[in-house]
């Protein structure tokens, strides 16, 4: 009787250390997880190569220029990215800046094509504020720089000038090959209005004052007497173009 007593308890033991270790590799997995998505939301590219890979699990719609539109007016009121790809997934831009790269803040790089590429496939007002683009200025005679933000994405929709507020010469005729980046002298409107899009949300671990640009966990500041801030999440919206 007292053998049969000692081999349920040893039993039992062997089933409960069963279920913790299983629970305990389960957390672990679980954990690792957790990591490698904290880790990849860090970079956009990183993030862009997730979402494109989702592209049939219901995390994108299609839309048209009557959606886009919209959304680029508020980009700089709440703060968050517009991103374009074209069919290939590639980064597709839709303007050359016209501000010096080397006149851009310290740290500063472009973030899709590469160091001081003057080629933008994006709307991100912390990232034309380092580039010094003229319509992030206040301005003088009461206008503000939601009144320039304006002003600019009307000229970039409708293929028209944007002239710089402070007279520096920095001004963008979006009508010209030579500022967007497609073929002929049509206005962005012009230029997509019979073309859908497939439209992906979501976010990215963003600054604007600092950048870690060599993974080494140093975040460079504009200013060296200021204190090192710590990435945060932002918005991010993209859009591909459908063939």
């Amino acid at each position: 009787m007292e053998n049969a007593v000692d081999a349920l308890k040893i039993a039992f033991a062997v089933i409960v250390f069963t279920m913790a270790l299983s629970l305990a590799m389960v957390m672990f997995s679980q954990a690792k997880e957790t990591s490698d998505i904290v880790l990849r939301t860090s970079d956009v590219s990183e993030y862009i190569e997730y979402i494109q890979n989702n592209e049939d699990s219901g995390r994108s719609r299609v839309v048209g220029l009557e959606t886009i539109i919209p959304t680029l007016y508020n980009y700089y009121r709440e703060n968050y990215t517009v991103i374009f790809l074209d069919s290939s997934y590639n980064f597709m831009p839709i303007y050359n800046t016209q501000t010096d790269p080397n006149l851009w803040s310290v740290g500063y790089h472009n973030r899709y094509f590469g160091g001081k590429d003057t080629r933008v496939c994006s709307f991100d007002a912390n990232e034309e504020q380092r580039r010094r683009e003229p319509w992030t200025t206040s301005g003088t005679g009461g206008n503000t720089q939601d009144y320039y933000m304006k002003q600019n994405m009307d000229a970039f929709l409708s293929g028209g000038t944007f002239l710089s507020p402070s007279g520096n010469g920095i001004d963008y005729n979006y009508s010209s090959s030579s500022i967007h980046g497609w073929s002929g002298t049509s206005s962005f409107i012009e230029r997509f209005k019979t073309t859908q899009f497939d439209e992906y949300l979501g976010w990215y671990v963003y600054n604007d004052t600092s950048t870690d640009e060599d993974g080494s966990g140093e975040y460079v500041t504009d200013n060296a007497s200021q204190t090192d801030v710590k990435p945060q999440t932002k918005r991010v919206i993209i859009y591909r173009e459908r063939i």
